[in-house]
């Protein structure tokens, strides 16, 4: 395998639960309006990923460009409604800080076939 040089990529692993009477339909359909209407217009966003784990263990995981890029989508975040309808179906998030649940991972090398 050949390593890639990613030049400050910062990936974000946001992990929640759904909140209680919250439905996985009304999850995906918050994602994808999360996707369209907010990450997409967001400078320095490469790609999302959402997971979900063994029991109602879920994940967001966003790549961003680099630190910069992530940091500001944050801030956006804290004003978008878009961003607050899709937290208010989770457990885990601060919905007055979006932020407080998640890390940023730089990544060092990415490695491919």
């Amino acid at each position: 395998m050949k390593a890639q040089d990613t030049n400050g990529m910062v990936v974000e692993w946001a992990p929640f639960r759904m909140a209680p009477g919250a439905t996985e339909s009304e999850l995906l359909e918050a994602a994808s309006a999360l996707q369209s209407d907010f990450l997409e217009r967001q400078d320095g966003f490469v790609r999302r990923e959402l997971l979900r784990g063994p029991g109602d263990q879920w994940s967001d995981l966003l790549y961003w460009r680099d630190a910069a890029s992530a940091t500001r989508a944050m801030a956006e975040a804290e004003k978008s409604p878009v961003c607050a309808r899709y937290f208010s179906l989770m457990t885990g998030v601060d919905h007055a800080d979006p932020g407080a649940g998640l890390m940023h991972f730089e990544v060092r090398k990415s490695y491919g076939r």
